[in-house]
């Protein structure tokens, strides 16, 4: 295996190039007996195509494929096995269930390949196919990706459209000028106490507790929601112990308590849509 650093690299945008040419450079053989190309591994396949195969297998669940092709990257020099960790962590990230616990047991497994074991050692292999395995076999999802896309797009057509009144915008963001504006739908919750146009607004500890603090779609714990009433019980003048508030009523402490709707979590239809900024006065 060649000591050079430079040897077999990837540049930042995932692309092969070709390493310095050093002629003191110990010569690294494939299987059949034939120097290596710097483009391939020691299979004789094009690495690039190996990496790329690896993450399609992730992305499709399919384990063989995915724990042959991080084989034959480790196995085949420092600068594959480098690239295999990298490539294994980002599908973790692009094309795996956010929240999946994939990521911490392929870290766990790239510090003990290169922490415990020699570069050579026949278990840092084991670890890449180990790695490969728990990626492969977690829940693909590629929902971050595509969301980075739509949001990038989505605002580029934006101000498209704010420069050129001509411009139709093919998509809203998911949340619009309107709806965030402090008198909006979503900027009367928003924009709460903790923000400049709503403490501007007169907005206070009131209005962020009945509104600002809601949960949903699942109601709080049992013992949650015992201690969240208390809370609110305890905001009566003669029990405000950190700020004077007024005392809630009932009415408005079964809405604080109460889960947001799933299918539209900004609704409010408290007390038949009273208007929010009675607690601005």
């Amino acid at each position: 295996m060649s000591d050079n650093p430079d040897q077999f690299r990837f540049n930042d945008d995932g692309e092969l190039e070709e390493p310095d040419e050093n002629e003191e450079d110990e010569v690294q053989t494939n299987d059949f007996g034939k120097e290596m190309p710097w483009y391939e591994t020691k299979g004789g396949f094009r690495r690039d195509v190996v990496s790329s195969l690896f993450q399609k297998a992730v992305r499709r669940s399919d384990d063989e494929t995915a724990a042959f092709a991080a084989w034959e990257l480790v196995r085949s020099g420092e600068g594959y096995e480098t690239h295999y960790w990298n490539r294994v962590v980002l599908a973790c990230i692009e094309d795996l269930v956010a929240g999946n616990e994939a990521i911490e047991h392929v870290l766990r497994y790239e510090k003990l390949a290169k922490n415990r074991y020699e570069d050579d050692a026949w278990v840092r292999r084991l670890c890449a196919i180990a790695a490969a395995l728990v990626a492969s076999r977690a829940k693909s999802s590629r929902a971050t990706t595509h969301a980075n896309g739509y949001f990038s797009n989505t605002m580029e057509d934006r101000a498209r459209a704010k420069q050129d009144e001509d411009h139709e915008r093919l998509y809203e963001p998911p949340v619009t000028d309107e709806e965030l504006d402090p008198d909006g739908p979503i900027g009367r919750v928003a924009a709460d106490k903790h923000t400049y146009p709503g403490a501007g607004k007169g907005r206070d500890w009131p209005h962020f507790r009945i509104h600002g603090a809601r949960i949903g779609p699942d109601p709080e714990t049992d013992l949650g929601e015992k201690w969240w009433r208390r809370v609110l019980s305890y905001d009566a003048p003669e029990y405000a112990y950190r700020e004077p508030e007024e005392a809630f009523t009932e009415e408005e402490i079964e809405h604080a308590v109460e889960p947001t709707p799933e299918d539209d979590p900004w609704r409010c239809e408290f007390d038949n849509d009273t208007d929010l900024d009675e607690f601005e006065e």
